[in-house]
This record gives C-alpha cells, structure tokens and sequence, in this order.
C-alpha cells in the first residue's frame, strides 16, 4: 500500500539511510551525507511537482520512492530504497515498484514509466525487469563518488 510521504516520515527515511555510499546509490548526487531534513526539504521546494511515498506492507514501512513528471505521460520513478536491510530480498522492492508504476497510471495517466539504475546493482535490475521495465536503447551516463565511476542505464515501461 502506498502513503503519501509526510514530514514526519523523514525519522524513518534517515534510519534506512545508514551510509554515505547507500545515499549516493539512493539520491545520486542531489544530498549529502547525512540526509537531513533540511536537504530534503530544499529539494522538495526546487521540484514541487515531485510526489514522494512510503510503501506500506504487512502494516510496516518498508520503501521510499519518488515520482518524477516528465513530459507527454511519461513519468520517471526515483529515489527508491527498501528501507530495513532485514526486508530486502523479499519481493518488497517488486510489490512497491508495481504500486508506483500503478500509481503513475491510476493517478497521473501516465503512459510510459523511466527510471535509471547503477549497471552493477543486479538485485534491482532483476525486480525491474521482473515488474515490466526493460533496457532503453540509450546510451548510459557516468556519475563520480569518491573516485569510482558508476555507470547508469535507462530502463523503460510502456504503461497500457
């Protein structure tokens, strides 16, 4: 079940984001470690038009995710996390994927569905592509932490 990201849900997030490394996979290179409220709050007054949600399941808060306008119907997700390291690998990343992509189409009529990801993450290649999204034909882009270079793809969903 998704909820509307409040405020006061911004305790939960920072909990799950334990790391300067998991930030950076999370959020790119739009926060700093540690995530403070202050950050996402500036962030959420540059991109009003950005709609965040906690996916809820078995009555516990398990995800983070964002929903991103593009343009023409097409929707991007970002900012997605499995919060509690104990829940991850357990098809809960597939479920709130599902819920947002259905989200994107109940709410927003989207038509198509984006989202990037790091090349080396498998585990959330694979619950992509196990919820519908496949590799677009464009080229990846290069993003830098701490001297290491990741490489990011596109993957895509046409939303029927």
């Amino acid at each position: 079940m998704l909820k509307q990201y409040e405020n006061r849900d911004f305790k939960l997030l920072q909990s799950w984001v334990t790391d300067a490394e998991l930030l950076f996979q999370f959020a790119g290179t739009d926060f700093h470690y540690p995530i403070t409220e202050q950050q996402l709050t500036v962030y959420k007054e540059k991109n009003p038009d950005r709609h965040f949600y906690i996916g809820y399941y078995d009555n516990q808060a398990a995800a983070f995710g964002e929903i991103i306008p593009q343009s023409d119907a097409a929707f991007r997700l970002g900012r997605l996390i499995v919060g509690n390291p104990s829940l991850r690998g357990q098809g809960l990343g597939y479920r709130f994927v599902k819920d947002l992509v259905n989200e994107c189409k109940e709410t927003f009529h989207a038509k198509v569905v984006d989202l990037f990801v790091w090349e080396e993450n498998h585990p959330a290649i694979r619950c992509y592509q196990k919820a519908g999204f496949s590799f677009t034909d464009e080229p990846g882009f290069f993003l830098q932490y701490n001297d290491k270079q990741f490489t990011i793809h596109k993957m895509s969903l046409r939303v029927i």
